[in-house]
């Protein structure tokens, strides 16, 4: 209840404030009746908020900075009605203005709690958040240093600050903040906050009774709150005053509108990303989203401007132990209660205390940040959030923020640059294409291995980690032994933005003066063809685009096998050299041969022999199998259709589906013919019958399968 009370003394002065702040400049007579809009809107959002928020403390109000907006924009009415309007005139269109920009937000409001795009402005950086609660609590500071010596804290007033009757007005106020800060750090407990009231307050009528003060003398001398309304503020207009709204007024401050819905919502984002911080608990987004919106629309039906959950209000209860929606339902009635009835009584309620209030806010949201962030925080983010907490300080809480999205944006593309964007390198020798190679196309292979450079690229490619990929690959241009091919695979790349085929642009030509062929394989369509309308007709001629890794790696092997047969001047002299390095490698293949030859003649009684033509399918994928096959003739592929890639070339000597020969299987992948095949088929009824009739040819059976690898 105590927290309550002291929320809406502190909600109060704020809507004074911001009513002063729109009407004051050219409708100081209406100011009052201003303040009856503001004090009404804020007492709608507030108790609506306190009932439906998800945070149970949430004290919600109109907030300043949409307040800001329109006050230029009151001003700009002022001048477009001119002289001969009249005050009532004024007021009501600037009324329709604020209520219209209200709705507008909670509009907004409800569509992104609605289609749960809350989630979507999550996105503000971590360090951003951090620094922008604690230049919050610098604003409280000088807020309570405002409240209680009634001038504005900026460089040009701390002589007056200094002066002795000032120093009566504050001393108070900051020991009764350094005060209760100290002892909330080391102690926490629900009566500290309302005794340390009740203390305060007997202790400064204690003080102005022994110097000789009457309350009348300490309102004058400006140490009790002033300001609030004796009378109700309500009805501030009737539907008759609505007839008085000059609207194409109103609608030549549309713009400005649509910019007080854009700094509400991003205002709403970022208070409840640091209550959601300073509670550490999370929030749900998109239910807070759709109880603003709902409160935002109630809040122009009385004529006010938009808000959302105060920080220092809302983390007030938080503070003082006080989570509960006691809190919001109390201030809101308080400030009903001010709307309708009047609020002498908050008149004798001493300024030092109000501002120590804000004090001590501020020293907790500051220590938090500034001082206890250090242990948990990497340096270049706690650097992020003291100099968002300087900026604020220094220049304003808009620039403050607006710097804290520059860094972090900075930061977060420095970060992102050195993350390696190759997920792998390889050359010839470390990865094949699927291609069955003849013995002495796999010893030329092997003597070219390093002609043939791959990489395998993951991530998402911008400006940043394009240029360190470019960097990369033109040092692999100058190393030795020269590459006469570079492989860029892009099967696991997320995205790409234009800088970084710009980058691609640059790499190409570099690698084109050094007469080396790039291979792109699995890039988006959308990168392959950037790249074609950038690059000339003559840089395209050293570009080959393939739609997998495998055929890029097995066009890359044609042309390393070509060029190095045509490298060699002595036909004859090559085929023999050729011949003695392979010669081994010959009978191990033949030897091999026999062996599976051999093996299948032997299998002919329980074997079954089918014949596939050409571009046929062998087997689909997903569909059962009655048993192994081998390879006895002709070629074929094994593909996963899902993926577009091939897994494997067979030849006479493969065996596809081993595990068929003992019971139910799926096929896992498709086997189609690349020319007539022959296949000897085991079923697992043959099979039984090779185990009881031969069972040491079913045991050599075995043995061939485990050496072949088979699946």
């Amino acid at each position: 209840m105590s927290t309550g009370v002291i929320a809406a003394i502190l909600f109060v002065i704020f809507e004074l404030l911001f009513a002063a702040m729109i009407y004051s400049g050219s409708l100081s007579s209406l100011a009052t009746r201003g303040a009856g809009l503001t004090l009404c809107g804020g007492f709608l959002i507030c108790l609506f908020a306190a009932l439906t928020s998800r945070f149970r403390a949430t004290v919600s109000m109109p907030q300043d900075a949409p307040a800001a907006i329109l006050s230029t924009m009151a001003l700009s009415i002022a001048a477009t009605l001119g002289e001969n309007a009249s005050m009532e005139a004024k007021f009501m269109t600037v009324a329709a203005v604020l209520a219209l920009s209200a709705f507008l937000t909670g509009a907004a409001f409800i569509c992104i709690g609605r289609f749960r795009l809350a989630n979507l402005l999550r996105f503000m950086p971590f360090p951003v958040v951090g620094g922008f609660v604690a230049g919050i609590g610098w604003l409280f500071i000088v807020g309570g240093m405002a409240v209680m010596c009634g001038i504005p804290v900026s460089l040009n007033t701390l002589s007056s600050l200094a002066a002795p009757d000032m120093i009566l007005k504050w001393l108070s106020g900051v020991i009764y903040g350094v005060a209760l800060f100290t002892i909330t750090l080391r102690f926490s407990h629900v009566l500290i906050l309302p005794g340390s009231l009740v203390v305060g307050v007997g202790l400064f009528y204690a003080a102005i009774a022994v110097g000789g003060m009457s309350i009348d003398g300490a309102k004058a001398a400006g140490l009790l709150v002033s300001g609030v309304p004796a009378g109700g503020l309500w009805p501030a207009f009737t539907l008759k005053d609505m007839a008085l709204i000059e609207w194409s007024a109103v609608w030549q401050q549309l713009p400005g509108i649509f910019a007080v819905v854009l700094v509400t919502v991003v205002g709403m984002l970022l208070n409840m990303s640091g209550i959601e911080l300073a509670a550490g608990e999370e929030i749900d987004m998109n239910a807070e989203f759709m109880s603003g919106g709902i409160g935002n629309c109630l809040t122009g039906l009385g004529g006010c401007f938009p808000g959302y959950p105060a920080i220092s209000l809302s983390l007030l209860g938080l503070k003082t132990g006080a989570y509960t929606r006691l809190t919001g339902i109390v201030t809101a009635l308080i400030v009903g209660g001010v709307l309708f009835i009047g609020g002498r009584i908050l008149e004798f309620f001493p300024k030092a205390l109000l501002g120590g209030m804000l004090l001590f806010l501020g020293f907790s949201l500051i220590h938090e940040w500034i001082v206890a962030s250090r242990k948990r925080m990497p340096w270049p983010d706690y650097l992020i959030v003291v100099s968002i907490f300087i900026v604020i300080g220094i220049f304003g809480f808009l620039e403050g923020v607006t710097f804290g999205l520059m860094a972090a944006v900075i930061f977060f593309v420095v970060r992102f640059s050195r993350v390696p964007v190759i997920k792998s390198e390889f050359t010839a020798l470390d990865r094949r294409s699927v291609k069955e190679r003849s013995v002495p196309h796999r010893k030329l292979l092997n003597a070219g291995r390093a002609s043939i450079r791959g990489y395998e690229l993951t991530g998402y490619l911008f400006f940043g980690s394009a240029a360190t990929l470019v960097e990369s690959l033109k040092s692999a241009l100058t190393s030795e032994p020269h590459p006469d091919f570079i492989l860029l695979d892009f099967s696991h790349i997320s995205g790409f933005d234009i800088s970084a085929v710009n980058n691609f642009q640059r790499f190409a030509l570099n690698a084109n003066a050094a007469n080396t062929t790039i291979v792109v394989t699995a890039a988006p369509d959308r990168f392959s063809e950037a790249v074609k309308t950038i690059l000339s007709e003559r840089a395209m001629q050293n570009i080959a685009f393939f739609q997998d890794l495998d055929h890029g790696l097995e066009w890359c092997e044609e042309k390393l096998i070509e060029r190095s047969l045509t490298h060699r001047e002595d036909e004859a002299s090559t085929r023999d050299e050729l011949f003695h390095q392979s010669v081994d490698d010959f009978m191990a293949y033949l030897e091999r041969q026999e062996r599976f030859e051999h093996l299948v003649d032997c299998l002919s009684p329980w074997l079954e022999h089918q014949e596939y033509l050409i571009g046929s399918t062998i087997l689909e994928k997903g569909e059962p199998v009655g048993g192994l096959y081998l390879v006895t003739w002709g070629r074929a592929t094994e593909i996963d259709p899902d993926a577009g890639v091939r897994m494997r070339s067979l030849v006479p000597g493969n065996v596809i589906t081993a595990a068929a020969a003992f019971g139910y299987y799926t096929a896992p992948t498709t086997i189609r013919a690349d020319s007539d095949c022959k296949m000897a088929f085991l079923s697992p009824d043959a099979r039984s019958l090779l185990e009881q009739e031969a069972p040491s040819l079913a045991i050599a059976l075995d043995g061939f399968l485990i050496r072949s690898g088979s699946k």
